[in-house]
């Protein structure tokens, strides 16, 4: 199997070298992120200025290709240019911060797998609460149990899976297939005000506007289980395309009356 292992934190980015050793028992992985911290980009890309590739190591030693781009930028460089045909499956993290509900629209990692989905790559998003920060090396073992399990089930070409590992303890965390909980959040930006009158404002932590429902994302990570989300990449709202065409159909029975 051959393997193509990004993140948004960069070649020093927490569990990457944990998670690389995890996928090498899968088979060949290919590393290439992004020269510098790229968090919470969402799924920008790069196109007015040059991309720059060069060779790195990760803190273990372990060969990388270092991109000065985007997350999305990475997956498209690697299999445009680094790779010699597509890989059988894309990994994106381990983020450490969970990407659930909203934050699925500003993750750079989650827009690296859903860049791979695009391409026809299965590809899987990972992400953690920072509570595990000292042990990324069980964050990574417990990606692994649910590549395993995707892997199992025969990810079809292009599909994107996103998943959420909560606080580990001693007992193995329970895995739930979860729906995003795409919700309103409360947001605030605090005001400080530095030497020489200078002004800053920085963005709050959201927080929830209700309970999260049963099934969510959300949910299953406040409850202390792994949530398994697999994501769409067309953004078309069914139901309203279809209220929209009857009420077209109408406007236009009208117009011709």
């Amino acid at each position: 199997m051959r393997i193509l292992l990004t993140n948004d934190d960069g070649p020093n980015g927490p569990g990457l070298c944990e998670l690389r050793r995890e996928l090498a028992a899968l088979g060949d992985v290919t590393v290439v992120c992004p020269a510098e911290e790229r968090s919470g980009v969402g799924h920008a890309i790069t196109y007015l200025v040059p991309v720059r590739a060069r060779p790195g190591r990760l803190a273990d030693g372990a060969p990388a290709h270092l991109l000065s781009g985007m997350p999305a930028d990475c997956i498209k460089f690697a299999l445009l240019v680094l790779m010699k045909g597509p890989p059988d499956l894309i990994v994106s993290g381990p983020n450490l911060g969970a990407n659930a509900g909203v934050d699925l629209f500003y993750s750079g990692t989650v827009a690296a797998a859903m860049e791979g989905g695009f391409y026809g790559v299965p590809s899987v998003a990972v992400s953690t609460s920072r509570e595990n920060e000292a042990d990324m090396a069980a964050v990574a073992a417990q990606a692994m149990r649910v590549l395993r399990l995707l892997l199992g089930s025969g990810l079809a070409p292009g599909a994107v899976v996103n998943v959420n590992i909560p606080p580990l303890s001693d007992a193995e965390p329970e895995i739930r297939l979860t729906s995003q909980y795409a919700v309103p959040m409360i947001e605030e930006y605090v005001r400080f005000r530095a030497p020489r009158g200078r002004v800053f404002y920085f963005l709050d932590a959201a927080k929830g506007t209700a309970p999260a429902p049963p099934g969510s994302d959300v949910a299953a990570l406040e409850a202390g289980a792994i949530s398994v989300t697999p994501l769409r990449r067309d953004l078309t709202d069914e139901a309203a395309m279809s209220r929209l065409r009857d009420a077209l159909t109408v406007v236009k029975a009208k117009t011709y009356d």
